[in-house]
């Protein structure tokens, strides 16, 4: 049975990123698991709005550029048309290398910058399509996992700091707990954000994976991926958030297995 609102608030602390939650459990928003496509597809259309402004605003202006000098107005539709061709052409091979070789042509850092800076207008787009801020921050965090794991052959994984959510189940933490044998490995259950930032400064660790809703992830990649490598696991909220919420341990094992690859790799 689904809760009432009243309900769904008062038997549980809140975390920082669900003080506009209204109490409403929406049954579809419980299980969430979207792929890499519906981010992939909404930045991808954001992007080419952008690419085409150049070219609507020359489309605006060129019959006044035309009246002074048709010259100039040829030139400069030389211009856009080159512009807009490279961006493109950019755009695709990015995309090419990406899918097909597993590569990318842009540093670590600034590939971060890229999708984070889409990420809020993905979210708006998505919502004109009913498509809800969790399932794209869902699908954000899938695009985020696949590029930090194209990268971390060049970065160092060997100390990895786990973060786990204190709203998760104790059975999940202790099955997760279990497949930790590693010494290198440093578990903590962060409470928020600054708890979780607290551990990143004691530990100094050069990779984490963490835990946690998509919205409490999509804050702590904001604060440290452009520093430290993330890989991001959202957990799924049978009774809604910040109670009882579980991880699916085969992802948490794949993610265990990619990274002790790396590290045999190094």
């Amino acid at each position: 049975m689904i809760e009432t609102n009243h309900q769904a608030k008062v038997d549980r602390k809140l975390g920082d990123e669900w003080t506009d939650w209204d109490g409403n459990i929406d049954p579809s928003e419980l299980e969430i698991d979207e792929g890499l496509g519906v981010f992939f597809t909404l930045a991808a259309s954001i992007v080419l709005i952008f690419i085409a402004l150049p070219s609507l605003g020359w489309y605006l202006i060129k019959p006044r550029i035309e009246l002074l000098s048709p010259l100039v107005s040829n030139l400069i539709e030389w211009a856009v048309m080159l512009l807009t061709v490279i961006l493109i052409g950019l755009v695709l091979v990015q995309s090419i290398s990406l899918v097909k070789r597993r590569r990318s042509l842009i540093p670590y850092r600034w590939m971060v910058k890229l999708i984070l800076s889409l990420l809020p207008k993905t979210v708006w787009l998505g919502g004109r399509f009913g498509i809800s801020k969790d399932r794209v921050g869902n699908s954000f965090i899938k695009v985020h996992n696949f590029m930090t794991k194209i990268y971390t052959s060049k970065l160092n994984s060997e100390r990895l700091l786990i973060l786990l959510p204190r709203c998760l189940k104790r059975d999940s933490r202790t099955q997760i707990e279990s497949r930790i044998n590693e010494k290198d490995f440093k578990i903590v259950t962060a409470t928020g954000g600054e708890e979780a930032r607290k551990a990143i400064r004691q530990y100094q660790p050069s990779f984490i994976l963490a835990i946690a809703c998509e919205r409490d992830l999509i804050s702590g990649i904001k604060d440290i991926a452009e520093k430290i490598p993330v890989l991001a696991l959202p957990n799924r909220r049978p009774e809604g958030p910040c109670k009882n919420t579980h991880a699916q341990i085969g992802d948490v094992e794949e993610a265990l297995r990619f990274i002790a690859e790396q590290k045999g790799h190094n």
